[in-house]
């Protein structure tokens, strides 16, 4: 069987010496990134009519945040060298949210600026607006961002088919922009750049680490919403280059008890690999999961790793990917100094697990092109350093650099956490697991 198509996020299967064509078992699961990205383009076109979406948060402490809208603020500059200002798009309202991407972001900054002399000697100032999980809204901020040219970079925490139409727009106008990199084109767009190996890189992992064990057959339980469909033929795609053969889909949905679903799945495959929304749901899977008592190995996304579920002790046993070993209980001088930051400057529920490490680690990637863009940074300068960037000691992540390899531009993480759940807490007896991006090659066609 192989995989071909121009479009990085749909797959066709074909015989030798036949036309390509979609499975029928698979039909409804398919559909177009190109369907996607018109839709966000869509957005964008109505972006710019849209602010009230948005939200800016304002603190007290000026280096840190700012809903300032690009005015500089005299007294500021008098008193010291000028700030250097990073806009934030928050995936923190309505729903499918990550407060922890805030709390961290705002408390690092802060650390930033009071031990470590900011970037530099510059203040780093964050401006954080508030998005929902729609695209319309993560569209609005990346426009409000790209019509201030005071915002250096963007960090966007957009999820999915969000994350894609901010980066429309900023991508558009030239802003640099680091993503949370679970959309395909979020790699393949040159001035975006991820340091989270996002869904093809976990996706990956995922197989890698089973293959070295030995299994070879796995059951793949998926959130059932349209923003995970494209993704299916891939992750049977990378499955099967590894040599594992995903027999069977089962969509999840969102109710409490999901024995059902669950409980038809085929108890003979070796693993079963959970790919969910949210941690609500990765809890009603496992307690499925233990009412079925299956005694093959279970894998979940890092979605699943949320503090909540893993403190539960519902996924003790399970293993996964993180990109930070922020989380982790075993993990030396780089997790103390996450939590210390986080207990000092972070609000009083702020939480290290989930999507914390991955803002942590941006920070630190932010804090290091401004320090070397200095105070004559301009969002090309920033662009070009941000290319360019390597890295191999930023507390939690293993060495990052970009660009990434052949045309995964924006890969600039290679590196995912394998970690296990025992007794309600993370532990990392798998370590980083070094991934080649390049292998992926053959998805696109």
């Amino acid at each position: 069987m192989t995989f071909a198509s121009n479009d990085p996020a749909l797959f066709l299967v074909f015989k030798k010496g036949e036309e390509p064509k979609m499975q029928p078992t698979r039909r409804r699961w398919l559909r177009p990134i190109a369907l996607l990205l018109s839709l966000t383009l869509l957005a964008a076109a109505c972006g710019d009519d849209d602010e009230s979406t948005t939200s800016s948060d304002t603190s007290s402490d000026s280096s840190s945040t700012s809903d300032s809208g690009g005015e500089s603020d005299a007294s500021t500059e008098s008193e010291g060298p000028a700030p250097l200002r990073v806009g934030l798009i928050a995936q923190d309202e309505e729903l499918l949210a990550f407060p922890e991407v805030r709390a961290a972001a705002e408390a690092f900054v802060s650390y930033f600026n009071d031990e470590l002399d900011g970037a530099g000697g510059h203040p780093i100032e964050l401006d954080i607006c508030g998005a929902g999980d729609a695209p319309e809204s993560h569209v609005a901020c990346a426009q409000q961002f790209a019509n201030d040219d005071s915002i250096l970079m963007v960090l966007s925490g957009g999820f999915l088919s969000n994350s894609a139409a901010a980066s429309e727009v900023l991508v558009g106008a030239e802003v640099p922009i680091i993503t949370l990199g679970n959309d395909f084109i979020d790699y393949l767009t040159p001035g975006s750049y991820t340091f989270d190996p996002g869904l093809p890189g976990l996706a990956q992992v995922f197989f890698v680490f089973a293959a070295g064990q030995g299994l070879q057959t796995a059951t793949l339980f998926i959130a059932d919403d349209p923003a995970f469909e494209p993704f299916i033929p891939a992750l049977e795609a990378i499955a099967e280059s590894n040599g594992i053969t995903i027999t069977e889909v089962v969509p999840l949905g969102f109710e409490p008890d999901l024995t059902g679903p669950v409980s038809a799945a085929d108890t003979s495959n070796e693993m079963w690999l959970f790919v969910l929304a949210d941690g609500s749901q990765c809890s009603a899977s496992a307690a499925a999961v233990a009412t079925v008592g299956f005694e093959g190995r279970n894998f979940a996304n890092d979605l699943c790793m949320a503090e909540s579920v893993v403190s539960s002790g519902d996924l003790d046993g399970w293993a996964g990917p993180v990109v930070s070993k922020a989380p982790v209980v075993d993990g030396g001088d780089d997790v103390a100094l996450i939590n210390r930051v986080l207990d000092e400057y972070g609000p009083s529920d702020a939480q290290n697990a989930g999507l914390a490490g991955w803002a942590v680690g941006n920070m630190y990637v932010i804090r290091d092109v401004l320090a070397e863009a200095g105070a004559d940074a301009t969002r090309a300068s920033v662009m070009e350093l941000l290319g360019s960037y390597s890295n191999d000691s930023i507390p939690g992540m293993g060495p990052v650099s970009c660009p990434g390899p052949s045309a995964w531009v924006g890969a600039c993480n290679m590196a995912p956490l394998m970690v296990t759940v025992a007794d309600g807490q993370l532990t990392s007896p798998d370590g980083f697991i070094q991934l080649d991006f390049a292998e992926l090659d053959f998805l696109l066609g």
